[in-house]
């Protein structure tokens, strides 16, 4: 796990981060409701491209998360039967959906699923299964095994955490829901005349030439051939393209119907109450303040390390740091006063690696996220627009600029509320355009791990 705000490694369990000093735990709390806003469409398209380039799952480099409690549910689905046929009318329609190589390069123009005119077919299909297959490994890295999937045997052998789908089974589900979200989305966009970007048609337009490109130099006959060694036989460049074409289309519009989105003070103000409680829970009142700030982080020099691996500094080591704080201080209070030339000071000498590259800035700063003498700057309630100081914390001197001061309630409110409507958005989406799948057609190709090097 990383750091929100300066992207340092943190051990488990925890709740201060020891280069910046923000503490973990009520940050992510707080803005559970911002980072919900986009939860629906999480698949980031580019990555997979990058994860592809790179070999897929065997050469992505592992990333850390938190180890989800999960015994009971590993436990169950270890001792569930692996399930045979089921009902026609679902994912469980088969016990295993997996073919030959010859069938599933037979079956690679079936439609599987329609959505109104929109038709999956299972070449199609193979993208977004194993799309579903590498987020859910990326996601959850060594810890896989404990949620009970080896990655080394067919997935259709093995029981998933529910105890009633084989992973099979459960990728299978999750590539179609997010078929389903995509192209409703998509369908919306058609309908509203929304088009992309020339930025993003360009990308899109330039994209088989670009991967072919990089196919070839990483020893592939074919931007095809790459898809395949990681998505199995049945997977087609063209089905890429369609999964991108889809994705980008549904997630610009989704964001294009967000931004258009209006919520006024007094929808703001009954959707706070609504959830008052709820929000106190977290620490949350309408007297709790959100701080924007930027600063210059100068760390002292020299210093000696400790028997227990810490460092000490001098008393002169500290002052030679505090004089070339106020010596960059009093060169910005030299010349123009504007917030832009602060913030070419911070990306040019803050030592602060999480945000020496958006000019110092923290947004949202909240009580007890940061460091004790840098938020009693922070929150003194005397504060003006581009008043300036000079603070000492354990981790060296901070040049200060303050932007501002917000109500944190309605910061919260508003963007939980507007993630609501988001959702609505999508939901609405949804059930304009319902899905239809034949899962009798369904055939999916093997990837074998095991022989992977």
């Amino acid at each position: 796990m990383n750091c929100k705000f300066c992207n340092a490694e943190l051990e488990e369990g925890c709740t201060k981060c020891p280069a910046c000093g923000a503490e973990v735990e009520k940050e992510n709390k707080l803005s559970a409701g911002k980072i919900a806003l986009l939860a629906v469409l999480a698949v980031a398209a580019v990555a997979v491209v990058i994860a592809l380039i790179m070999g897929g799952m065997n050469s992505a480099e592992p990333v850390e998360t938190t180890a989800p409690s999960t015994d009971e549910s590993v436990a169950a689905a270890t001792e569930a039967t692996v399930p045979t046929d089921g009902s026609p009318d679902d994912v469980t329609c088969k016990g295993s959906y997996t073919v030959t190589d010859a069938e599933i390069l037979d079956a690679q123009s079936t439609v599987v699923a329609t959505i109104d005119g929109s038709q999956l077919t299972n070449a199609d299909l193979q993208v977004y299964y194993w799309m579903q297959f590498y987020d859910f490994v990326d996601m959850y890295s060594s810890y896989i095994s404990m949620l009970g999937l080896d990655v080394y045997q067919s997935l259709d052998t093995q029981v998933s955490l529910d105890g009633t789908l084989t992973w099979q089974q459960y990728f299978l589900d999750s590539g179609l829901s997010t078929w389903h979200t995509y192209e409703a989305l998509r369908l919306e966009a058609e309908a509203n005349g929304f088009a992309l970007e020339e930025e993003y048609r360009d990308y899109l337009d330039s994209l088989p030439a670009t991967l072919n490109d990089t196919a070839v130099s990483a020893g592939f006959d074919s931007a095809e051939a790459m898809l395949q060694a990681d998505m199995g036989p049945g997977a087609t460049l063209e089905g890429y393209l369609n999964f991108l074409e889809s994705y980008y289309r549904g997630y610009l519009y989704y964001s294009h119907c967000l931004e258009n989105l209006t919520l006024t003070d007094d929808e703001v103000a009954a959707y706070f109450e609504e959830h008052a409680a709820e929000y106190e829970e977290n620490g949350l009142t309408k007297d709790t303040k959100f701080i924007d700030v930027r600063h210059i982080l100068l760390t002292p020099e020299g210093g000696t390390t400790n028997e227990d691996g810490t460092v000490s500094y001098s008393e002169e080591e500290w002052e030679a740091c505090r004089a070339a704080a106020q010596s960059l201080l009093d060169e910005y209070l030299a010349g123009e006063l504007t917030e832009e030339r602060f913030a070419e000071l911070a990306n040019a000498n803050s030592a602060d690696g999480g945000s020496n590259t958006n000019g110092g800035l923290y947004t949202d700063v909240y009580e007890g996220q940061m460091v004790e003498p840098f938020e009693n700057w922070c929150f003194d309630a005397s504060r003006t627009y581009g008043e300036t100081g000079l603070v000492q914390t354990s981790y060296g001197y901070h040049i200060m600029f303050f932007v501002q001061s917000k109500d944190a309630w309605y910061e919260t409110a508003y963007s939980d509320l507007l993630a609501e409507r988001g959702d609505q958005v999508l939901a609405d989406a949804m059930e304009t355009h319902p899905l239809v799948v034949d899962y009798s057609a369904i055939a999916l190709g093997n990837v074998d791990f095991s022989s992977a090097s």
